[in-house]
């Protein structure tokens, strides 16, 4: 455990605060300070000492106190000025202060990316607790979820419809273009999208992007039921007997002729008993022929084949008859014809037929009751058609009788053997008024004396029984009702022996009932919905069942759904529960501050559902100029910077504390210096809600060349780019004695033999990699991943600089800076007299006399050398002039007046210093600083890399 000392006042003991038993340092000062740590505050172990000063700069110094126990001092340092330019002028990109460790958002390792910023497999998902996303600049944006997408099946195509309701990211877009996947969604067959600027009603605005039909109703908010995984439901009949020795009796009875078939195994009174194939008398009759369709609503059809009775049919069913149907327009000369062809199919009723014979040849004329009604295409019949060869079947023989259907038991006795008083009594099955279900039974007392015996077919029956799939729960409080949808993979139809497919039915029955939110069990009356329909379908197609029971109920259910048609073994038609959705209307219809995206998407035939989203589009982030000014769409990285400091959520920077013209003219340098406005731009998605706005602000900068600084409080931007001067001139009188390293390198930094640079590809918003040498022959590349940088030139030429450093960079230098230091930025071009050597010639400058300079130290000068004297300015820049020897040792003739007047009363702040080297040494001091991180309130640790121009010798070769 640790005992936790504050100390807010190091002269007043009596202030401090004790505290004992602390488990966790870190959580208990952010709940102590609010989450608004002191500037000045500085962490001790076991006593206030310099060197027992373990102030946290980063995650890793974190983790350390936390190691230890003991005794900590928490002390908190006043104010003054000197403090206060320090934390003013220290750079963004310097090390962690333990404000922002103790304030900045703890990274959620579970979190979600961004698919925009995903190397593969991006598609739409739902970030649960996420950030939005923060576009900046032009990027493929794959948009995120922020609802439970929901499907339908429409009801004219048999497809799914999924309707999702996306979020682009916050703020204003240019919208280029719209994808799935890489198809244009233009070019999708039902698809509709609808794109909203920010607190735009999505029902009732203007969409700044539309494809397809625009949306009337808000999204439902839907609750999907996990325990729906595509279950496909059972026929109600089990197969319990199959034979020829089965008859029936007028007016309601089922009997048997083998002794072997006992009903009463497989059936009870009040059982329900499913009859199938019995079909008795003149049975169905199918034909191939030539058929014409006519006028005046007759079909005539010329077959060779020959129908016994064919006037007691009373249907006809023709299936993929497609006739032609020529018209003539205009007279004469004029005149044109036209063909159309129509599908004719259907089941229709007899009101007449009659035939002749011709030979071999049998025409059969047949005139049909409300064809039209039937199928609508009879209306274009107004000629005779063309004669088209195809298949008729003539049905419902009135010397027939099917008496398949469904029906309920009233009594079923079973099979005694015969004694030596009685006969043998066979199995009989009584039905309960089975004409009511089926008018046929009627007929059976006019066919063969109203009995099937003596005719024989494989007559089936089969016990009935619903076989339900749930019950399953639902919990959703806000719930108005839920929808089913459903799957029929086989199509829908009923196929003959012969092979002949015929239109069916489909019956579906769906039951619910209220959950009691206090107790969570069921509750009140039992509700039933059912599916009923007949069609010939041949290929797959879904249907969804829509329950509202918002005038019941509103909250909680329980459902089950089950199949309640006895079918055969030549029924296709079986349904599958793809899923079920609970369901509540939604009053949301504005989004503010963000821009949302609701789209229609239609699966493909033959899919079960809807392929895995990816819906994408082209985006350009619109901001605001210069923070405040009208919406503009832009890739500049200085207004993606400006806006982001601005942002009340992100950077909450106010306008004085952002240099806006500066930022705007360091980026109008950084395209003079290449000719071209691709290097300023900055195209990324922020996504982790753990970054700082330091850390984004650093982002930004890095991907245009830059560096973010301070300047007073003010927020700015410093380019890096070749530099002819140095700022500032370090020798032994700002250093800390003793101080300075230094490290001579004889190759390249960690062996490295290349580069390997991934961005992001303008062409197809891959991720792609840039090597160096170019045939990726590199065993130990440098591995960069950029964030931001949307060119490919932009990035061969980040590449170049990276590996140009570890080339050419060959000396390191560290040492401690006196308080100036505190006016460098990274990247800095110095001047470091190198005091690691006895024969280093720097000091401070006495006096002046014309162009004579008087020095705090001896010149040794030799003769066979040019030397130049470089002298540090009041304006922190450096002037380099050549200087020669005079006939004193501590004196130097300039060959030029410096150009600015030299500091030399005592009493002022910063002398100025000095440092002689020989001409062709003048480059070994020059430096650029690469680290700077405060040892305290008068030091810094800085450390340097030589400075170099061939680090951008290959700044102008790509763009």
């Amino acid at each position: 455990m640790k005992k936790v000392i504050i100390v807010p006042d190091l002269y007043d003991k009596s202030k401090n605060e004790t505290f004992e038993n602390v488990e966790k340092l870190e959580p208990f000062l952010v709940e102590y300070f609010n989450q608004k740590c002191p500037e000045n505050l500085h962490v001790y172990h076991g006593e206030i000492a310099e060197n027992r000063d373990i102030t946290p700069k980063n995650k890793t110094d974190i983790e350390y106190l936390e190691v230890l126990n003991g005794v900590f001092y928490v002390v908190i340092y006043p104010s003054n000025p000197f403090m206060v330019a320090f934390w003013i002028v220290t750079g963004i990109m310097a090390a962690f202060s333990v404000y922002s460790i103790l304030t900045m958002p703890k990274a959620n390792t579970s979190q979600l990316k961004s698919s925009n910023n995903e190397l593969a497999n991006r598609s739409n998902q739902a970030r649960v607790k996420a950030r939005i996303p923060d576009i900046y600049g032009q990027v493929r944006a794959y948009a995120d979820l922020i609802a439970q997408p929901y499907t339908f099946y429409d009801a004219s195509t048999g497809l799914e419809v999924e309707y999702t309701l996306m979020v682009i990211g916050r703020g204003y877009y240019k919208i280029h273009d719209c994808q799935d996947g890489e198809t244009d969604i233009a070019n999708i067959n039902g698809c509709a999208v609808s794109i909203f600027d920010p607190n735009v009603d999505i029902v009732s605005g203007t969409p700044i992007y539309q494809v397809g039909s625009r949306f009337t109703e808000a999204p439902l908010y839907t609750k999907k039921s996990s325990s729906i995984n595509g279950q496909t439901l059972e026929k109600p009949n089990d197969d319990a007997i199959e034979s020829q020795s089965i008859y029936f009796e007028a007016p309601n009875i089922i009997r048997t002729t083998s002794s072997s078939i006992d009903f009463t195994k497989y059936f009870s009174n009040g059982d329900n008993v499913a009859i199938h194939n019995a079909q008795f008398g003149t049975l169905d009759q199918s034909i191939s022929g030539a058929i014409t369709a006519h006028s005046n609503l007759t079909i005539s059809i010329v077959s060779d084949t020959y129908i016994d009775d064919v006037g007691g049919f009373k249907a006809l069913k023709l299936s993929g008859v497609n006739v032609a149907v020529v018209t003539t327009l205009g007279e004469g000369e004029e005149a044109q014809t036209h063909t159309d062809y129509y599908d004719i199919s259907g089941d229709y009723d007899i009101s007449s037929v009659g035939y002749s014979v011709s030979g071999s040849t049998y025409t059969y004329l047949l005139t049909l009751q409300s064809p039209k009604v039937v199928n609508y295409n009879w209306n274009y019949i107004t000629v005779d058609s063309e004669t088209v060869n195809a298949s008729a079947t003539f049905a419902k023989n009135e010397k027939g009788v099917d008496l398949s259907g469904t029906y309920t038991i009233t009594n079923v006795s079973g099979y005694s053997a015969a004694t030596s008083t009685t006969p043998a009594y066979f199995s009989v099955i009584t039905l309960t008024n089975p004409s009511a279900i089926n008018d046929d039974w009627d007929q059976l007392t006019y066919l063969n004396e109203g009995t099937t015996l003596g005719q024989v077919n494989d007559v089936q029956l089969n016990v009935i029984s619903n076989k339900w799939v749930g019950w399953f729960d639902v919990e959703f409080t806000e719930a108005e009702g839920f929808y089913a949808n459903l799957y029929w993979q086989t199509g829908l139809y009923w196929q003959s022996k012969s092979g002949r497919q015929d239109a069916t039915q489909t019956h579906v029955i769906v039951e619910y009932q209220q959950i009691d939110a206090v107790t969570n069990q069921p509750i009140g009356q039992i509700y039933k919905k059912e599916l009923y329909f007949k069609s010939k379908i041949l290929n797959d197609f879904g249907r969804t069942l829509n329950i509202d029971f918002s005038d019941k109920f509103i909250g909680s259910f329980r459902f089950r759904i089950c199949f309640g048609m006895a079918t055969d073994s030549q029924y296709y038609g079986i349904p599958k529960v793809k899923d079920v959705y609970a369901f509540t209307k939604s009053t949301k219809t504005v989004y503010e501050n963000v821009t949302t995206w609701l789209m229609k998407t239609v699966a493909t035939s033959g899919a079960l559902s809807v392929k895995e989203r990816k819906a994408n589009a082209l985006v350009t982030r619109k901001l605001e100029v210069d923070g405040t000014g009208e919406l503009v769409a832009t890739k500049d990285a200085g207004q993606a910077l400006i806006n982001l400091a601005l942002d009340k959520y992100v950077g909450r920077r106010s306008i004085d504390e952002v240099d806006i013209e500066q930022i705007k003219t360091e980026i109008l340098a950084v395209k003079n210096y290449f000719n071209s406005s691709g290097p300023t731009e900055f195209s990324y998605t922020f996504d982790d809600d753990s970054l700082s706005f330091e850390e984004q602000a650093g982002m930004i900068a890095s991907a245009c060349f830059c560096q973010t600084t301070r300047f007073g409080n003010k927020l700015r931007l410093k380019f890096e780019k070749p530099q002819e001067n140095s700022v500032l001139l370090f020798n032994h009188r700002n250093k800390v004695p003793s101080s300075e390293k230094r490290t001579y390198s004889f190759g390249i930094e960690k062996d490295y033999d290349g580069i390997e640079l991934e961005y992001t590809s303008p062409d197809d918003d891959a991720r792609v990699t840039y090597t160096i040498p170019s045939d990726s022959s590199a065993i130990n590349p440098m591995k960069i991943t950029t964030s931001g940088i949307r060119n490919e030139a932009v990035a061969k030429t980040r590449a170049w600089r990276e590996w140009n450093k570890l080339r050419f960079q060959n000396v390191a230098v560290e040492f401690d800076g006196l308080d100036e230091s505190n006016l460098l930025m990274i990247n800095d071009r110095i001047l470091v007299a190198d005091n690691t050597i006895s024969s280093t010639q720097d000091g401070e400058v006495e006096s002046i006399d014309a162009l004579t300079l008087t020095l705090s130290q001896d010149v040794i000068f030799d003769e066979s050398s040019a030397y130049y004297c470089y002298l540090q300015l009041s304006d922190g820049s450096v002037d380099m002039i050549q200087c020669f020897k005079t006939e004193y040792s501590n004196e130097v003739l300039l060959s030029r007046a410096p150009k600015k007047a030299l500091v030399l009363d005592p009493d002022r702040y910063a002398k100025t210093t000095y440092s002689i080297v020989k001409s062709q040494e003048s480059k070994k001091q020059a430096f650029m600083l690469s680290e700077m991180s405060p040892n305290d309130a008068m030091t810094n640790k800085l450390t340097c890399i030589n400075y170099d121009d061939r680090y951008y010798e290959m700044d102008h070769s790509f763009i």
